[in-house]
């Protein structure tokens, strides 16, 4: 049988909203930050990857929270004070730099999604957000 399995591609630094790419980005204490839309096309998946940095300047007292803003019905994007977006909360460590991902399968979602944090971890952080996309072979 056949290996039908995701099929990853190669990472690629998310767009920051505006310009450029979502690499070492500064996010100040109460500050917050998003990209541009990541569309799925005809990939099954999109994998999220994030680095967040603390580089010991000070305690760490909060948490920074990532949101997942899904396109809507009018072609324009959930807003992450306003709606109910998918979001989770990551506790940066200071003097550390902390790494994870996460998973979107297309059919839950719209035809693209935006990223967008907010940092209440007490400290700037550099923010750095990646994406793959996965793709399904055909079964031979």
């Amino acid at each position: 049988m056949s290996n039908t399995g995701i099929v990853w591609g190669a990472w690629t630094a998310v767009t920051k909203s505006g310009t450029g790419d979502w690499t070492a980005l500064a996010v100040a204490d109460n500050g917050n930050a998003g990209s541009t839309a990541i569309a799925f096309g005809t990939k099954a998946a999109i994998k999220i990857g994030f680095s967040l940095v603390e580089d010991n300047t000070g305690a760490i007292d909060g948490p920074v929270t990532i949101y997942v803003l899904n396109e809507t019905a009018d072609a324009d994007y959930q807003i992450y004070a306003v709606d109910s977006p998918y979001s989770f909360q990551v506790t940066p460590t200071q003097n550390a730099t902390i790494r994870d991902w996460f998973t979107l399968y297309a059919g839950s979602w719209g035809d693209s999604i935006k990223i967008w944090i907010l940092n209440e971890a007490g400290q700037e952080l550099a923010t750095t957000f990646k994406y793959q996309t996965g793709d399904v072979p055909v079964a031979s």
